[in-house]
C-alpha cells in the first residue's frame, strides 16, 4: 500500500517538474524573442548620428559612409528567401540561433577600429538580423498563438524603443570613451541575446517537417502563386520605403525650411517616441476583422495627413511636431500590421516563414532604394513637394492595399481543407 502511495507522489511530482520546466522554457523563449525584438534595429541605428566622426577615427571617407547604414537593409533584401525556406527545412529556433550567431560575428568584428573590418561586420550584422525579421513571426505563431497579438505587439515595440535610445545615447558614449568602447556596449545586448535564445532553443519542442515535404512532393506549391502575397509584399514594401525615407529625409527638410540641425533632431524624435505605442497596440486592435480594417484606415489617414501638410512648409514647432509624430505612429503600426498578416493570411507556420522571407526581400529592397531616390529627386528638381506628394501617394496606397488584403484568401487554406 505505501509502495503504491509513494509511486502515486512521484508520478505527481515528476508531472509537475515537467509543467514547471516546460512553462520555464517558453518564459526564456519569450524573454529572447523580447531581446530580439530590441536588437532588431539597434546595430544599425547607432552608426548614423556617428557618422561624420567615423571619418576622423577610421578614414572612412563622407562619401561612401552612407553605405554602412544601407549594406544591412540590401542583406535584409537578398538573403531574406533564403532565410525563410531555410527555417521550414531545419525549424524556425534553430535557424533564428544561427543567425544571432552570425550577428554576434558582426558586432564582435566591428570592435576592432578597421575601416575594412567595419564594412564586413556590417554585411554580417545584416545576414544575422534577417533571421530575426523573416523568422520571429512564425516562432509566435507556432509556440506562442495564445500570446500571439501580445508579442507581436511586444517586440516591434521594443525595436523602436531600443533603436531610439541608440540614436539619443551613441554621440555621448562615444565622446566620453572610444569608438571601440562604445562599439562593446552596444554589443552587450546582442551577447545577451545570443546566451538567452542559446539556452533557450534547444529545449523547445522539435516540429514535425513531415506536411511540408509532402507540399513540397505534390509539385509546384508556393506562396508567390497567390495573390495576397503580391498585395502583402507592396503593403511592406511601401511601409518600409515610407519609414526609411522620411527618417533620412525630415532633418533635412527641417533644416532647409529654418529649423537648426538641434530642433531638427528634437523633432525627428516625436517619430520614433510616437511610433512605440501604435506597434504595441496594433496586434491586440487588429485581433479581429473590424480592428484590422480600422488599422488600415488609421495608417492611411495619418501618414497621408503627415506627408500632406509638409507639403505647406510652415515655421512652427508644435504643427511640425505632429507631422513627425502622425508619419511615426502610421509608419509603426503599417509595420506591426504586415507582421499581423505573415501571420493571419497563411494557414501554417511554415506559409509563414515562407511569405515573410518573400514579402520582405521585396519590402527592404524598396527601403534601400527609398531614401537613395529621394536624395536624388531632391538634387535634380530641388523641389520638396515632389518628394512628399509621392510619399502622400503612397501613404494612400496604403490603404486600398490593405482593403484588398484583409479581403483575400489565406495562403494554403486549400491544402488544409482538402
Amino acid at each position: 500500500m505505501l509502495g503504491r502511495e509513494s509511486g502515486f507522489f512521484c508520478a505527481i511530482l515528476l508531472k509537475v517538474r515537467k509543467i514547471f520546466l516546460k512553462k520555464r522554457v517558453y518564459l526564456l523563449a519569450g524573454l529572447g524573442i523580447i531581446l530580439i525584438g530590441a536588437d532588431l534595429r539597434l546595430p544599425i541605428t547607432i552608426l548614423p548620428p556617428i557618422l561624420p566622426q567615423l571619418h576622423s577615427i577610421l578614414g572612412v571617407p563622407t562619401s561612401v559612409s552612407g553605405w554602412l547604414t544601407t549594406i544591412p537593409i540590401l542583406m535584409f533584401a537578398l538573403v531574406s528567401p533564403a532565410i525563410g525556406k531555410w527555417g521550414v527545412r531545419a525549424g524556425n529556433p534553430q535557424v533564428l540561433f544561427y543567425s544571432l550567431l552570425l550577428l554576434t560575428v558582426g558586432v564582435a568584428i566591428r570592435v576592432i577600429t578597421n575601416p575594412i573590418l567595419l564594412f564586413v561586420g556590417m554585411i554580417l550584422i545584416g545576414i544575422g538580423l534577417s533571421g530575426g525579421n523573416v523568422l520571429l513571426p512564425s516562432i509566435i505563431q507556432e509556440y506562442f498563438p495564445k500570446q500571439s497579438a501580445l508579442l507581436t505587439g511586444i517586440y516591434p515595440a521594443m525595436m523602436t524603443l531600443f533603436s531610439g535610445i541608440g540614436t539619443a545615447t551613441v554621440v555621448p558614449i562615444l565622446k566620453t570613451t572610444n569608438f571601440s568602447t562604445t562599439m562593446i556596449i552596444f554589443a552587450t545586448v546582442t551577447v545577451l541575446t545570443l546566451v538567452v535564445w542559446g539556452s533557450a532553443f534547444r529545449q523547445l519542442p522539435q516540429t514535425d517537417h513531415e506536411l511540408e515535404s509532402e507540399e513540397e512532393a505534390k509539385g509546384d506549391f508556393s506562396v508567390k502563386n497567390y495573390r495576397v502575397t503580391w498585395l502583402i509584399t507592396l503593403f511592406f514594401g511601401i511601409q518600409s520605403l515610407l519609414a526609411y525615407s522620411l527618417m533620412t529625409w525630415m532633418p533635412n527638410y527641417w533644416v532647409d525650411h529654418g529649423f537648426t540641425s538641434t530642433t531638427a533632431g528634437v523633432l525627428s524624435t516625436f517619430f520614433q517616441v510616437f511610433g512605440i505605442p501604435m506597434a504595441f497596440l496594433t496586434p491586440t486592435i487588429a485581433k479581429r476583422k473590424p480592428g484590422t480594417v480600422g488599422m488600415v484606415i488609421f495608417i492611411a489617414i495619418t501618414v497621408s495627413i503627415a506627408t500632406f501638410g509638409l507639403l505647406f512648409p510652415v515655421h512652427s514647432f508644435f504643427l511640425n511636431a505632429l507631422w513627425s509624430g502622425l508619419s511615426g505612429m502610421g509608419t509603426a503600426a503599417a509595420f506591426t500590421l504586415s507582421i499581423v498578416f505573415f501571420q493571419r493570411k497563411t494557414a501554417s507556420f511554415e506559409l509563414t516563414a515562407e511569405l515573410s522571407g518573400t514579402a520582405q526581400s521585396v519590402g527592404y529592397l524598396l527601403a534601400a532604394i527609398g531614401p537613395i531616390a529621394s536624395g536624388y529627386l531632391i538634387n535634380i528638381f530641388h523641389s520638396w513637394d515632389l518628394i512628399f506628394g509621392i510619399y502622400f501617394i503612397l501613404a494612400v496606397s496604403l490603404g486600398f492595399l490593405g482593403f484588398a488584403i484583409i479581403f483575400s484568401k489565406r495562403i494554403g487554406e486549400e491544402q488544409n481543407n482538402s
